[in-house]
């Protein structure tokens, strides 16, 4: 028979008329569009979530991250305005009778609030709360005329203490000033930073460097904070000199 010799198709409710021309042609052409209109099955929905899940797991891991190393740096900046605040405190300290302060205080006490401290210590203000003295390692310069006088050396560390070291290896007096809490731009409350800071204030004899009177200051600070959760340690040291003629 030939093709064009086909019956004509009964159509049902619903069915499209069909195409123009060789019915068979027709026939493929339904068979083609059922295939593209068939339902999704559970395998295909599975693969789906499975892709999109591993693509937001990226997304929000790449998010944590980028927010981890922001609150680090953060915090870092603040902790080393904190301390540079201190620092120049004890740049601007009294020359003669507060750098150190040599007398008892009779408010002295350690930043636990409770403990009295002796001399000789710095006083600074750590926050608008708080306020610590700084217990020192001093060596004077007590008779640098005097030939009979043996002028002690300089006891403030030429380097930057390991990390691992702690106060006593480098003959300093640890000040733990505590938790301090630091504040995110919104003013929220962060996290704490705890701060231990060594201070050093050694006599200068001008014969042997040239100067006249002179006091150096080595400080080194060591905070440490949480990042995620890990602990991150910073330490650093800082020196300067000091002269009756900067007041």
């Amino acid at each position: 028979m030939a093709p064009s010799s086909y019956p004509a198709p009964t159509l049902r409710e619903g069915d499209s008329p069909p195409l123009a021309g060789n019915f068979p042609a027709t026939l493929r052409l339904r068979s083609f569009l059922r295939r593209c209109t068939r339902a999704v099955t559970l395998v295909e929905v599975m693969v789906s979530m499975t892709l999109m899940a591993t693509v937001l797991l990226a997304f929000i891991g790449t998010f944590i991250q980028s927010r981890r190393t922001t609150e680090a740096s953060v915090l870092q900046a603040a902790a080393t305005s904190l301390i540079y605040g201190i620092i120049e405190q004890i740049k601007q300290a009294d020359y003669s009778t507060m750098l150190p302060n040599t007398d008892t205080d009779p408010n002295a006490i350690a930043p636990d609030g409770v403990t009295a401290v002796s001399p000789p210590y710095i006083r600074v203000r750590i926050n608008q709360n708080k306020i610590v003295w700084l217990r020192v390692v001093y060596t004077p310069v007590t008779d640098e005329d005097s030939s009979t006088t043996t002028i002690p050396s300089p006891q403030g560390p030429s380097t930057t203490p390991a990390a691992t070291a702690v106060a006593s290896d480098v003959g300093a007096i640890d000040n733990f000033i505590g938790d301090i809490p630091l504040s995110t731009v919104t003013g929220t409350r962060s996290q704490n930073i705890n701060l231990n800071i060594w201070v050093w204030v050694d006599g200068i004899p001008y014969s042997d460097h040239d100067v006249n009177d002179c006091k150096k200051v080595t400080i080194v600070y060591t905070y440490s904070f949480l990042d995620g959760r890990t602990t991150r340690t910073v330490r650093d040291r800082e020196v300067f000199l000091r002269s009756p003629y900067d007041e």
